[in-house]
Protein backbone atom coordinates (compact mmCIF):
# COMPACT_ATOMS: atom_id res chain seq x y z
CA UNK A 1 0.00 0.00 0.00
CA UNK A 2 1.70 3.48 -0.66
CA UNK A 3 2.82 5.70 2.42
CA UNK A 4 -0.01 8.27 1.99
CA UNK A 5 -2.22 5.53 2.62
CA UNK A 6 -0.55 4.51 5.90
CA UNK A 7 -0.26 8.07 7.02
CA UNK A 8 -3.46 9.84 5.57
CA UNK A 9 -7.15 7.88 6.67
CA UNK A 10 -8.45 10.75 4.78
CA UNK A 11 -7.09 9.54 1.50
CA UNK A 12 -7.51 5.97 2.25
CA UNK A 13 -11.11 6.96 2.80
CA UNK A 14 -11.06 8.94 -0.38
CA UNK A 15 -9.86 6.12 -2.93
CA UNK A 16 -12.30 4.03 -1.08
CA UNK A 17 -15.19 5.88 -1.87
CA UNK A 18 -13.67 6.64 -5.29
CA UNK A 19 -13.45 3.05 -6.09
CA UNK A 20 -16.78 2.13 -4.93
CA UNK A 21 -18.42 5.21 -7.14
CA UNK A 22 -16.00 3.59 -10.35
CA UNK A 23 -17.18 0.39 -10.26
CA UNK A 24 -20.99 1.03 -9.35
CA UNK A 25 -20.92 3.34 -12.78
CA UNK A 26 -18.96 1.12 -14.51
CA UNK A 27 -21.21 -2.50 -13.68
CA UNK A 28 -24.52 -0.95 -13.96
CA UNK A 29 -23.64 -0.02 -17.25
CA UNK A 30 -22.43 -3.05 -18.36
CA UNK A 31 -25.32 -4.60 -16.86
CA UNK A 32 -27.97 -2.39 -18.57
CA UNK A 33 -25.79 -3.07 -22.19
CA UNK A 34 -26.82 -7.22 -21.70
CA UNK A 35 -29.77 -6.98 -19.65
CA UNK A 36 -33.21 -7.93 -21.59
CA UNK A 37 -36.76 -7.00 -20.22
CA UNK A 38 -37.40 -10.21 -20.30
CA UNK A 39 -34.76 -11.61 -17.62
CA UNK A 40 -35.73 -14.62 -15.30
CA UNK A 41 -36.41 -13.28 -11.46
CA UNK A 42 -32.89 -14.92 -10.22
CA UNK A 43 -31.04 -12.56 -13.24
CA UNK A 44 -32.12 -9.47 -11.24
CA UNK A 45 -30.74 -11.10 -8.32
CA UNK A 46 -26.91 -12.23 -9.55
CA UNK A 47 -26.99 -8.22 -10.92
CA UNK A 48 -27.42 -6.95 -7.64
CA UNK A 49 -24.96 -9.23 -5.75
CA UNK A 50 -22.31 -8.28 -8.86
CA UNK A 51 -22.97 -4.40 -8.15
CA UNK A 52 -22.35 -4.48 -4.46
CA UNK A 53 -20.39 -7.51 -3.22
CA UNK A 54 -16.77 -5.84 -4.66
CA UNK A 55 -17.72 -2.62 -2.98
CA UNK A 56 -18.13 -4.21 0.52
CA UNK A 57 -15.30 -6.74 -0.55
CA UNK A 58 -12.71 -3.77 -1.44
CA UNK A 59 -14.00 -1.59 1.90
CA UNK A 60 -13.13 -4.87 3.87
CA UNK A 61 -9.98 -5.69 2.48
CA UNK A 62 -8.60 -1.81 2.73
CA UNK A 63 -10.05 -0.69 6.19
CA UNK A 64 -10.13 -4.39 7.91
CA UNK A 65 -7.73 -6.82 6.55
CA UNK A 66 -5.29 -4.54 6.23
CA UNK A 67 -5.61 -2.65 9.52
CA UNK A 68 -6.61 1.20 8.38
CA UNK A 69 -8.33 1.81 11.36
CA UNK A 70 -5.07 0.21 13.62
CA UNK A 71 -2.31 2.30 12.05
Amino acid sequence: MPKIFKKNKFALLGANILIILLWLTISTFVINLFQSDNAPFYIYRINFLIRFLPPFWVTWFLWIKRGGLKR
